[in-house]
């Protein structure tokens, strides 16, 4: 899921996560990525920040996004719709690295065209920013040495979660607030797991099993969460977008254009086995 970014706009407090786009250096800003045929026709027309130029602000987690302080290379599951997207438009992308903080003020403020991280569709985000049709789907999962597949069987164990993700608040709703902790990268919340300091968490399925297949994570089970009606506001699916600025709508319809189309030629699907993610549910949410 990353989940994550703290939003307020015209009195509506909202904690977005974040999904999309390309090469940058932590901190600051990197230089445009990607080179433009001199003849390329785009496929929409739209404003941006700069001229021929898409301006991502792009928060660090793999597999969703990342920029690699080496290389500078933007990467990961949304990096790849990105490139696919900038070339239909002619567009070369300059990255912005963000922090949660500072995003939604960044895309508010005229700063960046676009948002990089795995970002979630809620109706509450929806009234801050824009949201795209899903590039694709997360479920929820839990992280732990059992199988604990539903809400119900997590009582009595303290739970850990994403700060600001959109698991939190639904979370110490049922359970009581004294028994969800929140922690500031996946990486940390399943190292507390591993070394039993904490009993349970419930990440996304993406980034939980991304760093599951990491050597230092050993009798740790990633459990898809079952939906429950006792707690309706914790999704057990949710479709991955591209946040861009609201006022924006050509270029949201553009996205969305650009996001069925490779849907269409099979190129998600491609995307997606590539990260080891081509399940039907990550796929079709269903």
């Amino acid at each position: 899921m990353h989940p994550r970014i703290t939003a307020t706009a015209a009195g509506v407090a909202a904690t977005v996560s974040i999904a999309l786009f390309l090469t940058g250096c932590g901190g600051s800003t990197a230089g445009p990525s990607g080179k433009v045929a001199a003849n390329c026709k785009p496929t929409h027309e739209f404003r941006t920040v700069k001229p021929k130029t898409l301006t991502v602000g792009v928060i660090a987690s793999l597999p969703y996004s990342s920029i690699d302080p080496v290389s500078g290379k933007w990467e990961g599951i949304d990096a790849e719709f990105g490139t696919a997207i900038a070339a239909k438009e002619c567009l070369t992308v300059s990255t912005v690295a963000v922090s949660g903080a500072d995003a939604i003020q960044s895309l508010d403020s005229g700063k960046i065209d676009l948002l990089s991280a795995g970002a979630y569709i809620t109706p509450a985000r929806g009234k801050v920013v824009g949201q795209t049709d899903p590039l694709y789907y997360q479920y929820t999962v839990v992280v732990s040495r059992t199988s604990i597949g539903t809400v119900h069987q997590l009582r009595g164990y303290q739970i850990g979660a994403l700060s600001g993700s959109a698991y939190v608040q639904p979370l110490r709703t049922w359970l009581g607030t004294s028994n969800v902790r929140e922690y500031p990268s996946t990486a940390d919340l399943l190292a507390d797991v591993q070394n039993r300091r904490l009993d349970v968490a419930v990440a996304a399925s993406g980034e939980a099993n991304y760093q599951l297949a990491k050597a230092e994570y050993t009798g740790l089970n990633a459990t898809r969460l079952k939906p429950n009606s006792a707690t309706t506001n914790l999704e057990p699916i949710y479709g991955v977008n591209m946040p861009y600025r609201k006022s924006n709508t050509a270029l949201g319809e553009a996205l969305n254009a650009d996001i069925a189309a490779i849907r269409a030629s099979g190129t998600t699907k491609k995307i997606l086995t590539k990260w080891k993610l081509n399940d039907h549910l990550t796929l079709n949410g269903k």
